[in-house]
């Protein structure tokens, strides 16, 4: 990949946005409309690495003080026939001059260039210890009797916590812990920016062998076995060299076949279904400005058959307007599951929420990105699977987000050969430099109750890895 190209890329890109805008009357213009094209392109170099954040940030904003100059503000009564700038005006030169406080506004605009970026080193990971759990634990909360699905005890530089199924219940009484040593920790709610996990204080040392839950005075302790007898999970590591690009067309197409148009068209069985308006418009003509751009700074070989998968799907799903040049080829075996698995599936009575006790599985570190399995869990039609990891760092909200990057793309193969995707359904916040994060991530379509394993796929720049978790359902 070349970064110099890539920026150059993104701001002839922003010129080009703003002499189209010039061609539209100002009052017909929108700014957050007219700068999706750029920051959907911005996001995607950001997230295959071929570009600077800051520089990136740099651009976009240009742009937006560029077009919010041109929308008319109100008239200046001292001078009749002038107008100052719009309230949106303001609001993002002020914005600008927040950012960036030793630049002015024309220095923010799109010029010529590359900006430095300077990367501080990670800092060493500390070991982790995560423990597959699948318990239901009783809490007494006052004269209410709740239950709180907990999936995994995990410990890391950011501490112990054990991480729980779904978004609990509103903030509850914390309760106790106590070790094998005699040691007592106290158990609470953390607060709504991580409500899946449940820290515990102060942070146990790594060797403990169990911990008794107190929920309550009176009540018996639930006893959480820290060194539960656990197959060691089937690892195998495949090296190939797959680009960047690809890897993110990849994740373009396992967002559109998890997306909820297509997950929720069950009125044709055996029949892909018919795109419509809500996918239309999600996809749009995205796809063709990311490959084209992909193309441009180098992180996508112009032999590559990705783009023409990719609009061979769009084909399929009755997607027009895609964008993508490249004639549509054949579909990869894990998209033409996905095409038929929600149409094949018998419906699932509903059943309440359970613990899929999956083996722990930390994976090989993928591209600097280190992942670790923590187990999953089903209910209300979802399957979510726990995830920890580091050297990661965490990615702005946008169409094809993944959380943090570098994020390897993830597959899921269940042992009825039927192949799911995922997408993300949380992630917690980054504290400090750990450069540590949780995630949860949903499987589309869900598992079926009963299936027996699992291999999760977790595909980077550099290699394939494939961990086969067994299930077990309670």
């Amino acid at each position: 990949m070349n970064r110099e190209r890539a920026e150059t890329y993104l701001r002839q890109l922003a010129e080009a946005e703003l002499r189209r805008a010039r061609t539209l009357p100002a009052d017909l213009f929108r700014t957050r409309r007219d700068t999706a094209r750029l920051t959907l392109v911005a996001q995607a170099l950001l997230a295959v690495g071929a570009v600077d954040a800051g520089a990136a940030d740099q651009i976009q904003a240009g742009l937006e003080l560029a077009v919010a100059v041109r929308q008319p503000g109100p008239v200046n009564q001292a001078s009749p026939g002038q107008r100052g700038l719009s309230p949106d005006a303001l609001m993002r030169l002020a914005r600008l001059m927040h950012r960036f406080p030793r630049r002015t506004a024309a220095a923010a605009l799109p010029v010529s260039g590359l900006s430095a970026g300077h990367t501080r080193p990670a800092p060493q990971r500390a070991s982790w210890r995560a423990v597959p759990v699948g318990r239901v634990i009783p809490i007494r909360d006052g004269d209410a009797r709740r239950e709180l699905l907990v999936v995994a005890y995990v410990q890391s530089a950011d501490g112990a916590r054990f991480t729980t199924a779904g978004w609990p219940f509103h903030p509850f009484t914390p309760f106790t812990a106590a070790d094998d040593r005699g040691t007592r920790y106290q158990i609470s709610f953390p607060g709504e920016m991580r409500p899946r996990e449940l820290p515990l204080s102060p942070d146990p040392p790594h060797q403990i062998r169990w911990l008794d839950l107190i929920t309550a005075p009176g009540e018996p302790a639930t006893r959480i076995d820290l060194d539960p007898p656990s197959p060691a999970p089937q690892v195998t590591v495949t090296r190939n060299a797959t680009s960047p690009g690809e890897l993110m067309l990849d994740v373009i197409a396992a967002r559109i076949l998890s997306g909820g148009p297509l997950a929720f068209r069950k009125d044709n069985p055996g029949q892909p279904a018919a795109a419509d308006d809500r996918l239309h418009a999600f996809v749009a003509d995205g796809p063709g400005d990311i490959v084209a751009a992909l193309h441009a700074v180098g992180a996508l070989s112009a032999a590559s058959r990705v783009p023409g998968q990719l609009a061979g799907l769009c084909n399929r799903l009755g997607i027009s307007g895609h964008g993508i040049t490249a004639p549509a080829d054949d579909l990869p075996e894990r998209w033409r599951s996905l095409l038929t698995s929600y149409h094949r599936r018998k419906p699932q009575a509903g059943s309440a929420p359970g613990i899929l006790a999956a083996t722990v599985a930390e994976l090989p570190e993928l591209d600097g990105a280190q992942i670790a399995i923590l187990g999953l869990h089903h209910g209300e039609a979802r399957t979510i699977v726990h995830m920890l990891a580091s050297g990661v760092t965490q990615e702005d909200d946008w169409e094809y987000a993944r959380g943090v990057r570098p994020l390897p793309v993830l597959w899921i193969r269940d042992s009825s050969g039927r192949w799911h995707t995922t997408h993300t359904n949380g992630v917690s916040p980054m504290w400090g430099d750990t450069r540590e994060i949780m995630l949860w991530l949903a499987i589309m379509p869900p598992l079926d109750r009963g299936t027996a394993w699992i291999d999760v796929v977790a595909t980077g720049p550099s290699a394939e890895v494939r961990a086969r978790l067994p299930l077990s359902w309670e």
